[in-house]
Parts: structure tokens; sequence; C-alpha cells
């Protein structure tokens, strides 16, 4: 490497004695050392070279370029015997020829994408090249990039979503004015009428459950935990939906365990359940065989997992295998008429208990709803609350 002094030296060698030589040279391997080992300790990696030959790689760059048993000085064209990443040295040797500073970033496809920043640095007649490693910082990048579109997302559909609801709920208010006085004689109007107020009805209700369920899937709830038994709320769930399982000629059976308390926002943890016995009713309605109509809720503690279980059967007509993994997703129904949240709020509600939730099915035959309550976790829940 060039070195105005280093010249400058040898053009006075002759003037100066051994002691002074030795110690120049001395001074100059000090130097040479301390450089690598700077070189070495840093996070980016770091390439000296000419045109012609390759000087200097510190130790991230031997790991970069998947170098091994290279000698320096080595001319370019022979150290591609000892680069296993060549793809790196051909992106280097393109830019290298650029004027002046150049700064471009290189996306390496394989296993797994990695990215690198790499910079030229022009120093007398050679050139300087720092290579970083930004595989994390783009992945945080994109990471942070969907988190803040989700959110802005969120924000504004909640917002529109909170719009809709005011309005809806003068149609409703409205609406029912208009059929008390229908059903007190006060007003007369055509049959024909009538039945478009009850259309109107029914479809604003419909609206209103779209609306509410979307707001509680896209809020974060703040979980007012109680000390609760499980058994109690599966109780209240069934008693409520009993008008429905009378009309649909449905047999409701349990297996309650005893099982102990556990730390949980009853209100929203009902909706839950509310949710997976109704996708259940939706099941066993459409159901075209004779065999009787069946939901089963049964519930134990595992002592294994320290959860409490809760398990809904139905003998409906099943999830086909290849739908399983979406039914929780948002807005993913099998159903002619839904919001597609019904389930995905129930996933939401489990996993905001830190609890898990699985489904396991059989096409024409049957589904078993699983879901998992954390005992300890529960207590922690509160516990750090």
């Amino acid at each position: 490497m060039q070195n105005k002094f280093f010249y400058k030296f040898l053009e006075n060698i002759s003037k100066l004695d051994e002691t002074d030589i030795k110690n120049i040279l001395q001074s100059f391997e000090t130097e040479r050392r301390i450089f690598k080992n700077i070189l070495d300790l840093l996070d980016d990696a770091f390439i000296v070279m000419d045109n012609e030959k390759i000087f200097h790689l510190n130790n991230k760059a031997k790991t970069i370029l998947d170098i091994s048993n290279i000698k320096l000085p080595i001319f370019i064209e022979e150290s591609y015997r000892f680069i296993g990443n060549q793809t790196i040295l051909d992106f280097i040797l393109l830019i290298k020829d650029k004027e002046g500073y150049e700064k471009s970033e290189l996306v390496q496809h394989g296993n797994e994408e990695r990215y690198y920043s790499i910079e030229k640095f022009l120093l007398e007649t050679y050139y300087i090249i720092r290579i970083r490693d930004i595989t994390e910082d783009k992945k945080i990048q994109l990471q942070l990039k969907n988190m803040e579109s989700i959110s802005a997302l969120n924000t504004l559909a909640a917002g529109i979503a909170h719009e809709i609801k005011n309005p809806l709920t003068s149609i409703d208010l409205y609406t029912q004015i208009i059929k008390k006085k229908i059903k007190n004689g006060l007003i007369n109007i055509p049959q024909d009428v009538h039945e478009y107020i009850n259309i109107i009805d029914e479809e604003q209700k419909r609206l209103a459950k779209i609306v509410n369920d979307f707001l509680i899937t896209a809020r974060k709830r703040e979980l007012k935990l109680e000390f609760e038994n499980i058994n109690e709320i599966i109780l209240e769930v069934l008693d409520l939906l009993k008008p429905e399982f009378e009309k649909e000629n449905i047999s409701v059976k349990t297996k309650l365990e005893n099982i102990p308390k556990i730390f949980v926002d009853k209100d929203y943890l009902k909706q839950g359940l509310i949710n997976i016995v109704k996708n259940s009713i939706e099941a066993l309605t459409t159901k075209d065989n004779e065999e009787k109509k069946l939901i089963e809720v049964s519930s134990f503690y595992d002592k294994g997992k320290d959860a409490i279980v809760v398990k809904v059967f139905d003998n409906g007509v099943g999830i086909e295998m290849d739908k399983l993994q979406k039914i929780f997703e948002p807005y993913y129904t099998t159903k002619e008429y839904g919001t597609g949240l019904g389930l995905t709020i129930v996933y939401k509600v489990i996993k905001e208990h830190n609890g898990d939730i699985k489904v396991e099915s059989q096409k024409d035959r049957w589904t078993v709803f699983t879901i998992c309550l954390p005992v300890s976790r529960g207590t922690k829940m509160i516990t750090n609350k």
C-alpha cells in the first residue's frame, strides 16, 4: 500500500543506522497490528483493495464472504477460489468501478433472505469497502410498518364503524316505534309496506351485529378480571341459548367436573362461549340426515397443564380439513350469511386470557372445540394488574 511516510523512509534509509531502521519497522508493525485488531472488533465487514488485489479483510468480512485459508495480499481473480459467497464480491467489483462515493443495498436470496448495505470509500488509489448486514433492521422496519399500517387501519375502521353505529341506533329506534304503532292500530299501512318494514328491521339488526363484532375484534379490551367458576359461566350460556335449542330440536348434554376457580373477564369469556355454541347450533341446523342433533359441553381440570379444559362437541355437518386452519381468520366464513368474525372473536377472547383453542372435525360427522385456560397464568394476570 502506498504511504508517503513509508516512501520517504525508503528514500532516506541509507542515512539511518540499524537501530533507527529497526525502531521504524517495529512502529509500522505495531500500527498494522493495532489497525487489524480494531477492524476485527468492528461489527461491520471491511475490505481494503485496489483494482487488482485484496490487501485486507477483517474477521466480519471473512464471515460474510465465507472465506477460509486465504493469504493476503491476493489477486482478486485468484481470491475466488477461497470465497464461498462470490455474489457479494461480484457486487463489490461492480460498484468499485463507479466514480466517487457509492452506497448500495444488496438482497441475497437463499434459504434465508439476507440484506446488506455496501459502501465504497476511495482513499488515494485504494478502496475501502464497508459491508453491513442489515437483515434484522429490515425485518424490524417491515414489522413496524405492518404494525403501523394495521394500527392505522384498525383506528380508521373502528372510527367509521362507530359512526355507522350511531345512525343504526336511530334507525332501530324509529323502526320499533313504527312497528309498535302498527301493532296498536294507530296507523294503517298496506301489507307489502308492513313487510318492507320488517325487512328493514332485520337488515339493520344484521348490520348492527356486523359493526359490533368488528368493534370487538378491532379494539384492545381491558380485561375486568374476577375470580370465577367456569362451569357457572357455561351453564349461564346454555340457559341463555335454551330457546334456540328448543326451536331446532337440539339435545344438550353437560359433563362438568369439579374445577378450581380462575381469574377471567366473565362477560368477555361468556361472549366467546356463546359464539362457539352458536356455531354448533348452525352446524346442526344445516344437517340433512335424521340423526339426533346433539351438543355436548364438558369441562375438567388438567393437572399436567395446570389448566381448565372446556370442550364443545356437536354432531353437525363438520368442517373440511383444508378449511380447519382458516376458521379463526377474520371474515372467513363457510356460511351464506354471516360476518366471518364470530370465531375470530372467540380466538381473540381466549388468547387475551392467555389461553389456547383448537378445533378438530370430521366432515359430515362431528366437530369439537377445545379451550385451555391456564390457572396459574390467570392468577399472574390479576397480580400484574
